[in-house]
């Protein structure tokens, strides 16, 4: 019955462009991709849309202006196909995969590099912990390249790569932006932003401070964003660009729930031990960048990147009172060559970098507290003084690459990626343990050569052709070194890297200002594929991670967007995905967890009387299963009832209107939103968990409703 509605509900939608389309009236923001007009910057390199072959995505100011909180990556990707993030929060607490890549990371996500106005977030070993240092509301535009094209980052970019860029200095010598919005769960956001450009300088400050209660009891969030840019170009050769961050991000964690308290306490119900442990994380984290753009001569240029980050980190809970500070910094240098005439051209460039951290962690015993009285943002946590972890672990990397691209007539485009990587881990363990551990302090390396390689073919107007093959590896994190199923102390020494091999084909093509699409379908085969689990009585330690074997992943992905007329525009974002295991025989023919067979995104957007933009939308997934275990892949047994392996699906329409004006040199922009329109009680996040509790699941929201203002001088 749900996927009859649904199935309806989304053709009225997309029916109503025929209903609209003798409507000539102010035309809302249209910027539709065009092949001949677009240029992508994620793979080190600039380039047209139609010379590169990959799969990507670009979201831009339509997409931007119509977000409900402005405060995290779910927003903002949700016409994305072959992304999926999961947001069990609410908040801008989140889980992102590419392709499945990543999928089970115990916190945050890997095998996909992010990149804030070019400056990486991803550690040494590839592993990004969240997206907390991006503000959405001052984003400008986000590119999304799928799959092992962009092997050229190596280990951090297995799944992809995630290219935000914010908002340069404005026009005129001083400027600015208000933005407040406020909703369902007591959330609140407040923005503030100073830009402007005088001579060869522009400049952009900006703040925000955000906060909810949440959905879920103990669930609550609190973040405050600061960020600055400055771009400086002394003389037309050369562009400097400066940047600084600092984010302090603070949520309560209502962690998973057995299916058993969802039943009989509530949908918005914690776990048994969020409250009076008061489980919570909190980020603190200070940025700063430097890019420097050089332009040696007509054919030739440098590319110079240097960046520091310094990182607090606490995570309490039952375990223990986790405190992880930590420095990180970068270096990057890329050298570009273009040569060639008329219709034969050669674009080679030449790079390395390196990244090196290190981080203190302390862990102290905790105990609970029954006479607590649950407050939204309480840091308070009984620690013992019994300490359960005091380790040093730094991490090194170098890499080198080179890109080469080769242009044929002005309709053939190959590109050829080549980068070596080494990792370098280290463990320190300063707490004495007994002669019988011999792993008490440790290190592991990794290192391997990635290649790709890919065709572009641009046909006609209407199409252009890509294909691309290559392959990738992703190392363990810090998390999965320091987890050791063998010993107390030490790295994990039987875990190995795991490593993929691709392949993609494409079409995307536009037809006239009207219609845009883009079709992908790839091919993803993965050894030693990453697993966790879990070991009775070891304590603090909760979650180990193995290799499991071999994977494979087919899939289509499409996009298409439709414009029959100025004012109107309906996009639709399809996956199919088939990610399944293929050894051991154990799990031969399961399914990966948390990936669904069927995603979709359907979204139109209505601009009528001049000044109101209409925007109605519905997002569906089919069923996943949460277990790898061949024993529980289909059902397992909660407290003596039999219970299913498999999440069901869901599907949710959101709907939001917006009225824009302009007075003076105000312009302003009022909107109201609501998701989730019909209530629907779905399951936002699961995890695997095969100890005996099953505390898988974590519900989504209910219905929301948010209002917002903006306003720009």
């Amino acid at each position: 019955m749900k996927i009859r509605y649904f199935i309806l509900m989304t053709a009225l939608m997309l029916s109503g462009t025929a209903l609209f389309a003798q409507v000539k009236k102010n035309s809302i923001t249209k910027d539709t991709l065009k092949l001949n007009e677009v240029n992508i910057d994620a793979l080190r390199t600039t380039s047209p849309l139609k010379e590169i072959p990959a799969t990507v995505s670009v979201v831009q100011e339509r997409q931007l202006n119509t977000l409900t909180k402005s405060i995290a990556a779910d927003e903002i990707m949700r016409l994305v196909p072959g992304v999926k993030i999961d947001n069990g929060t609410g908040g801008s607490r989140v889980h992102l995969y590419i392709r499945g890549m990543g999928v089970l990371s115990e916190t945050g996500f890997r095998g996909i590099q992010v990149l804030i106005d070019g400056i990486s977030v991803n550690d040494p070993a590839g592993y990004c912990p969240d997206l907390y240092d991006v503000d959405w509301s001052v984003v400008k535009r986000v590119e999304i390249v799928k799959g092992l094209a962009a092997s050229i980052y190596g280990n951090s970019a297995n799944g992809g790569v995630v290219n935000i860029t914010t908002d340069d200095g404005g026009d005129k010598p001083v400027g600015g932006t208000f933005y407040a919005t406020a909703g369902s769960y007591g959330f609140m956001k407040f923005m503030g932003q100073v830009d402007g450009k005088e001579g060869n300088v522009d400049y952009r400050i900006s703040y925000s401070h955000t906060q909810g209660n949440g959905y879920r009891y103990h669930q609550a969030y609190m973040g405050d964003n600061f960020s600055e840019k400055l771009n400086w170009k002394p003389s037309d050769k050369v562009k400097i660009t400066q940047l600084l961050s600092y984010t302090s991000y603070f949520n309560q964690n209502s962690e998973g729930i057995n299916l058993g308290r969802y039943d009989t306490v509530s949908h918005r119900a914690a776990n048994t031990d969020a409250i009076p442990f008061n489980e919570f994380h909190t980020t603190k984290r200070l940025t700063g960048g430097l890019i420097g753009k050089f332009d040696v001569c007509k054919s030739s240029d440098i590319t110079v990147k240097g960046y520091f980050r310094f990182n607090n980190y606490r995570e309490t809970s039952n375990n223990g009172d986790d405190n992880k500070p930590f420095m990180n910094m970068g270096f990057s240098a890329q050298y570009n060559l273009h040569s060639g005439k008329g219709k034969v051209r050669n674009h080679l460039s030449v790079g390395a970098e390196y990244k090196d951290q290190t981080m203190t962690e302390h862990m102290f015993g905790v105990t609970n507290d029954l006479t607590r009285v649950d407050s939204h943002f309480s840091q308070s946590c009984l620690d013992l003084d019994t300490l359960l972890i005091n380790q040093i672990i730094k991490e090194k990397s170098a890499g080198v690459f080179m890109t080469d691209k080769l242009d044929l007539f002005n309709k053939v485009y190959a590109t050829l990626n080549v980068r070596y990587d080494y990792v370098y881990n280290q463990l320190i363990n300063n707490i004495p343990l007994p002669d019988s551990i011999v792993q008490a302090s440790g290190n592991r390396a990794f290192s391997q050569p990635t290649f790709s390689f890919g065709l572009a073919y641009d046909v006609c107007k209407y199409a252009n052709i890509y294909a691309n093959i290559g392959t990738g590896f992703l190392v363990p994190t810090e998390d999965e070194l320091y987890n050791n199923p063998e010993h107390w102390g030490g790295f994990n020494s039987k875990i190995k890297p795991s490593s993929t091999q691709s392949a993609e084909l494409g079409i995307r093509g536009d037809i006239g200002s009207v219609f845009h699409y883009d079709v992908t379908a790839f091919d993803i085969t993965t050894k030693n594929e990453f697993y966790r689990y879990s070991i009775p009585g070891r304590g603090n330690n909760t979650a180990f991670f193995g290799n499991i074997g071999g994977s494979s992943r087919l899939g289509i992905e499409t996009f298409l967007s439709y414009s029959p007329v100025k004012n109107l525009v309906a996009d639709v974002a399809y996956t199919y995905s088939d990610f399944t295991y293929n050894s051991p025989d154990s799990v031969k023919g399961n399914s990966i967890p948390q990936c669904p067979r069927h995603m979709l995104t359907a979204e139109v957007s209505y601009n009528f009387l001049k000044h109101f933009t209409l925007t109605l939308n519905t997002e569906y997934q089919s069923k996943w299963c949460i277990q790898v275990d061949d024993s529980v892949y289909n059902h397992f047994n909660e407290n003596g009832l039999i219970r299913s392996a498999w999440v069901k699906g869901f599907n949710v329409y959101n709907a939001g209107i917006s009225y824009n004006w302009k007075l003076g040199p105000v312009q302003g922009e009022l909107s109201f939103y609501a998701k989730n329109v019909l209530d629907e009680q779905y399951f936002g996040f699961t995890e695997p968990n095969n100890g005996s509790d099953w505390n898988s699941f974590q519900p989504a929201p209910g219905r929301e409703f948010f209002g917002s203002l903006k306003l720009k001088f």
